[in-house]
């Protein structure tokens, strides 16, 4: 849960919460992930704040970032949102809507899959969209 000024407190549960390990040279490094995945059932935007949609879950995890909660409330040193779509054109619009929410902000990748055909290993291996920024691979 995380209080922000303008909504009071708001609760994101994310549908799945991983790490990946690195090796670095001798080094070991992470990163840690929050996904969601968008199966196009929940408007992007409403026009009544308090009713569920997209762009109040990023509203919620820009606040979650902004304040660090992650490394608070779970230990993590760091923590990056994936969003899976279910189609480009949602992901193109989820992506533009959330421009105004996060700007060009790193914490937040953007994938779209087609479906069940599509492999899984994609989400690892293809690089991940960025609002305003060049796309990043998860996997390096």
């Amino acid at each position: 849960s995380v209080t922000m000024p303008e909504e009071g407190t708001v609760t994101v549960v994310p549908d799945a919460l991983f790490g990946i390990e690195y090796q670095d040279g001798n080094r070991k490094r992470y990163r840690f992930f929050a996904l969601e995945a968008d199966r196009g059932t929940m408007p992007i935007v409403r026009s009544k704040g308090h009713q569920t949609s997209y762009l109040g879950k990023v509203a919620a995890y820009r606040q979650i970032i902004a304040h660090q909660v992650y490394k608070t409330q779970l230990g993590l040193p760091n923590l990056l949102v994936l969003t899976v779509a279910t189609s480009a054109t949602r992901n193109s619009e989820i992506m533009r809507r959330a421009l105004e929410q996060i700007g060009d902000n790193a914490s937040f990748l953007f994938q779209a899959v087609g479906g069940i055909a599509t492999p899984k290993l994609q989400l690892l291996t293809e690089p991940w969209e960025r609002v305003g920024l060049p796309p990043l691979r998860i996997n390096r």
